[in-house]
């Protein structure tokens, strides 16, 4: 079970940290799908970019790739019975023909509630967290990005509330997950070098499927992960209507139970395998995480 929850909470972080373009996506936040009090997560990850999706759905490879290096830290904490609270900070470090850029992509906090709480087993009701989240623009958009390659881009650049539903389930030595999450950004004013005016964003989303066989203190796993966002448009120096961006992240992951406090993941995933991505950069990326558990 304790490795279950491992893995949901694996794959949805994944949504957020393989992200295009900009080194950040909204995603689910860092959720307690188990029974412990409180968790602390981090990882690293290193991803490879050499591609580009054009909005006509065109394929471009890039003479120059890129390389973008994420830590991420996440805590979650139930705070009464069935509620809980949890935070991400993650930091992103992009580089490109030689140029390099550091700082913080975009802060998530949220709150969680069990909503199909797992009291007594049942063979076909799952386990259910509805939560909500909010998205703090604390990284730059590609629109206030003033460096040639935009890799002060390291967030989407707009605050944005989202919510969603969590579903696990156990089945002998298989387990099964999956989520629907939906945001809305919000309009902002930007005063920089390469635009000055209002960028009006709208919705987004992401769904995601996973499942993972238990061996003992291992799990192997895999997830796919479908993520949406409206056009965004601009009205100022450049006027644009801007275009959809959709595209498919596919994981493959490996979980050990070192102990009953402490589990390790490791996991690649590319956003080049499924899907007709639009509109977007496509990544490939090897993550390595830690997690400490307290028991409530």
């Amino acid at each position: 079970m304790k490795l279950l929850i491992l893995g949901a909470f694996f794959m949805f972080s994944r949504a957020a940290m393989a992200a295009p373009c900009c080194g950040g996506n909204f995603a689910i936040p860092s959720l307690i799908a188990g029974d412990e009090k409180a968790q602390f997560t981090t990882s690293l990850a290193t991803s490879q970019t050499d591609r580009d999706v054009l909005p006509n759905g065109e394929w471009v490879h890039r003479t120059q790739g890129e390389t973008t290096q994420t830590l991420k830290i996440e805590a979650a904490h139930i705070f009464a019975d069935r509620w809980q609270a949890n935070a991400a900070i993650p930091v992103l470090a992009r580089e490109r023909a030689g140029a390099r850029s550091t700082g913080l992509a975009d802060l998530q906090v949220g709150l969680g509630y069990e909503a199909l709480p797992d009291w007594d087993y049942n063979p076909y009701r799952p386990k259910g967290i509805v939560f909500t989240s909010l998205t703090v623009p604390t990284g730059k958009s590609s629109f206030e990005a003033e460096d040639t390659f935009g890799l002060e881009a390291r967030g989407q650049g707009f605050w944005a509330l989202g919510a969603g539903l969590l579903l696990t389930k156990t089945i002998r030595l298989w387990d099964f997950n999956a989520s629907l999450e939906a945001h809305r950004s919000f309009e902002k004013q930007v005063s920089a070098s390469g635009f000055d005016g209002t960028l009006s964003p709208g919705w987004g989303g992401t769904a995601t499927l996973g499942a993972g066989f238990n061996q003992n203190d291992l799990r192997l796993g895999m997830s796919i992960a479908q993520s949406y966002e409206d056009p965004i448009e601009s009205r100022g120096t450049v006027t644009s209507d801007g275009s959809l961006k959709r595209f498919v992240t596919a994981s493959l992951m490996a979980s050990y139970l070192v102990s009953d406090e402490w589990a390790v993941t490791g996991s690649y995933s590319d956003q080049s395998w499924f899907g007709s991505p639009v509109n977007t950069s496509l990544n490939q990326s090897l993550t390595v995480l830690l997690q400490r558990r307290w028991a409530r």
